[in-house]
């Protein structure tokens, strides 16, 4: 049976974001009634049923400067959902697993699509922060370095911003091929659209 130290941390079920992750405040195992303290500093009393399906939190899953989720050693659901809420607050839309990028719509508009956000992408993304143009200046690199046709993935439910993204993609592809067809003669985006 778990058994979980003070201050150490745990996932803790909530009703509005699935889980939350909760400072430990007195030693407990599961199935024992405890109390616990979130984030935001707010107490939350566990009687044994909801301390049973406690799990162990790992506290680089607090941390919102991590933005590609493959270098947190324990990815699972909930700290992938946690990571996303937490980075959406702050305005960090985007988040990396990989190659994947996580976009979350953030239903109003952020100075992250300007022309000079677009430039410190032409050379690539690496090192910097997760973005679409991120993907976007990939998919462009690995089609000159491979001479071979790329394809990116938008995917989501209705109204997540997909068309967005596939706009945002477009833009950076043009401004780039463009600028590219002027100083090499070469041949620019020829299709942005399912064939």
């Amino acid at each position: 049976m778990a058994h979980f130290q003070p201050d150490s941390w745990v996932w803790i079920a909530d009703k509005e974001e699935m889980f939350l992750p909760a400072k430990v405040l007195n030693s407990f195992a599961k199935g024992e009634e405890t109390t616990v303290m979130s984030e935001d500093g707010e107490e939350h009393k566990l009687d044994a049923k909801e301390s049973q399906i406690c799990e162990e939190c790992n506290p680089e899953a607090l941390n919102s400067e991590i933005s590609d989720l493959v270098n947190i050693s324990d990815l699972n659901e909930m700290v992938i959902l946690h990571n996303l809420r937490i980075r959406f607050k702050e305005d960090r839309i985007y988040t990396n697993i990989s190659s994947i990028l996580i976009s979350v719509n953030p239903f109003k508009l952020l100075p992250l699509y300007t022309p000079a956000v677009l430039d410190s992408y032409r050379n690539g993304s690496r090192g910097m922060p997760p973005h679409v143009f991120g993907i976007a200046v990939n998919a462009y690199n690995n089609m000159l370095s491979y001479s071979e046709n790329q394809a990116v993935v938008c995917s989501g439910e209705s109204g997540a911003g997909k068309s967005e993204a596939t706009k945002l993609i477009l833009q950076f592809l043009t401004d780039v091929s463009s600028k590219a067809s002027i100083t090499t003669g070469g041949q620019g985006v020829v299709d942005g659209g399912p064939s």
